[in-house]
């Protein structure tokens, strides 16, 4: 028996990398999933993967900047199973590798509000309507998917970093909020996760520094105390612990999952 035997796993904004090792390690402990994203194909084919585990997926195409989505799809949500027991916030916009310091900004700093407009406004839309269904159940788990550079600081990084850091202080108040509805609200802040998105700037960087991509993962490698840059199926089980009783007593935490990249 599973360790989500029986759960329902809302999934908002998946991708390729984390969000697709999340959705089949769930599936392969029991839950039944719903998955959106802005692209259909991506969701469909994660879809069908999980089906052929032996669970319920249901893949909704949905752009949480949009109010309209983010009911659609919990609506749809609970139509289909009845109840999410735990929603894992995936999407996100950055601003790399397109960084602008405050000097070279926009003068209405437009450049920076987009990060904000997804990371932490249609995030926090999207958990605000899940997390009225879990009141009503007095039950859930949220959990929000932050990122090193909310510690870890680069020049050029006000619109990313900033935003990521908001939703962290948001998201420890909400676990204030909703924890006497017996609902847990954590964050995890991935470092390098190798996948496709750390691939490409790996090649990115190269290209930059007319070196090789393994030259460059190999310097991230030697700052990490465990010398390597751990996949996005090892941070998914990070997001199962967050998703299972595990993590009962657990709730308004960072959890910093980095190989040893830095340590918080």
């Amino acid at each position: 028996m599973g360790m989500l035997e029986g759960q329902t796993v809302f999934l908002s904004g998946v991708g390729e990398g984390l969000g697709r090792d999340a959705a089949l390690l769930f599936a392969r402990e029991g839950a039944d999933l719903v998955i959106t994203a802005r692209r259909p194909d991506i969701i469909e084919s994660i879809a069908a993967e999980v089906r052929q585990l032996g669970r319920k997926c249901l893949p909704v195409v949905c752009d949480i900047t949009k109010l309209d989505d983010c009911e659609r799809s919990t609506h749809a949500a609970i139509e289909r199973f009845g109840k999410i027991d735990t929603l894992v916030n995936i999407a996100y916009v950055t601003d790399w590798p397109k960084r602008l310091t405050l000097l070279e900004s926009e003068p209405d700093l437009s450049n920076y509000r987009g990060c904000f407009e997804v990371n932490v406004f249609a995030t926090l839309q999207m958990t605000r309507l899940v997390a009225k269904h879990m009141v009503e159940r007095r039950a859930g788990r949220i959990v929000m998917i932050n990122t090193m550079t909310a510690e870890k600081v680069y020049p050029g990084s006000e619109g990313y970093s900033g935003s990521k850091i908001a939703l962290q202080r948001m998201t420890r108040a909400v676990a204030m909020e909703l924890g006497e509805y017996g609902i847990r609200v954590n964050s995890m802040h991935p470092g390098f996760m190798w996948g496709p998105q750390v691939e490409k700037v790996m090649n990115l960087r190269a290209i930059q520094n007319g070196t090789t991509p393994e030259q460059e993962l190999k310097k991230v490698t030697d700052q990490a105390a465990l010398r390597y840059v751990p996949p996005t199926e090892e941070y998914a089980r990070t997001l199962l612990f967050f998703a299972s009783s595990l993590s009962d007593a657990v709730t308004g935490q960072s959890l910093h999952v980095n190989g040893g990249l830095y340590f918080h």
